[in-house]
């Protein structure tokens, strides 16, 4: 089990990949959907997020690679037409040594694809959850962390 399901809501707890070559971002889009998003997916009971984090990069890239640096957390929340979501993103610093932004990497799974986007251009590819866009470059700026942020008001 993946999530939580009570009367339509859902909680997902997810591991993310922030992954980087030279100064671009690696997403991942959903097909038919208008955002893009981290790679990386659900993390499983008895397991942890470093290890939920590789498997789902194995899964959804076909590379192994190397869970490093926490970066931090973004806690977000939204609706579809028949359910709510609230989810926790955990954020890490990956390398793929395998990887090449001149080139796109394959999808191993049919409802993804994986395209490069620069770091100024988080907004104009629709990253979600939004303040995922502020803290990579807080990140990548040597702001301190680990980082917070959330889509809810009381933050």
């Amino acid at each position: 089990m993946k999530y939580m399901d009570i009367n339509n809501q859902k909680y997902h707890v997810l591991a993310r990949g922030v992954i980087l070559s030279e100064g671009n971002l690696l997403v991942a889009h959903c097909k038919g959907m208008d955002n893009t998003f981290l790679p990386g997916g659900h993390i499983e009971f008895k397991e942890g997020m470093r290890t939920t984090l590789s498997r789902e990069i194995k899964e959804e890239l076909g590379q192994e690679s190397i869970v490093g640096e926490y970066i931090g957390c973004v806690e977000a929340d939204f609706e579809l037409p028949t359910t709510y979501h609230q989810e926790l993103n955990h954020l890490f610093r990956v390398e793929l040594p395998h990887i090449d932004h001149q080139i796109l990497p394959e999808s191993q799974e049919n409802h993804l694809e994986f395209y490069w986007i620069r770091m100024n251009e988080l907004e104009q590819h629709n990253l979600q959850p939004y303040p995922v866009r502020e803290v990579i470059p807080r990140y990548f700026n040597k702001e301190e962390g680990p980082f917070w942020e959330s889509t809810f008001e009381d933050r």
